[in-house]
């Protein structure tokens, strides 16, 4: 009886197992729009992105589109910065990325709650098994 319900119990754990993938190099889609003074777009300006504590030394550099937009991935928590650059005309922009917004959201992990439900469970039958057999008139 014991083994049976080691294997029940191995059984819900084994197959209650969702898939989880996740991405070992996070990253944050950052997108920004840049615009003159008068607020028309900045299109088709070059663009230089800084990571955070290293300010002189652009990590990523391209074009916005026509509507003065860019995107780019940041791979670390921090205050980033970019420029853009047109005929006469300069942008910056400082960015936040992560935070205490994103730690606030932290939640517990699905395989962490099915293995707890799943012990739980174990130390039910096992207690269910020990009164049974406790019950039993002596031999």
């Amino acid at each position: 009886m014991c083994r049976f319900a080691l294997a029940v119990a191995f059984a819900l754990t084994g197959a209650a197992v969702p898939a989880v993938a996740f991405n070992l190099f996070a990253t944050h889609e950052v997108t920004t729009q840049f615009a003159t003074q008068d607020g028309k777009p900045l299109a088709n300006a070059e663009v230089q992105v800084f990571a955070p504590n290293d300010p002189k030394t652009p990590v990523i550099t391209g074009r916005t589109d026509a509507d003065g937009k860019f995107a780019f991935e940041a791979d670390r928590d921090g205050f980033w910065s970019a420029e853009a650059h047109a005929a006469d005309q300069v942008a910056r922009v400082m960015i936040r990325v992560g935070g205490e917004a994103q730690q606030q959201q932290s939640r517990v992990p699905p395989l962490l709650v099915i293995g707890v439900l799943a012990i739980l469970l174990a130390v039910a039958i096992w207690y269910r098994l020990l009164r049974a057999r406790s019950r039993r008139p002596p031999s």
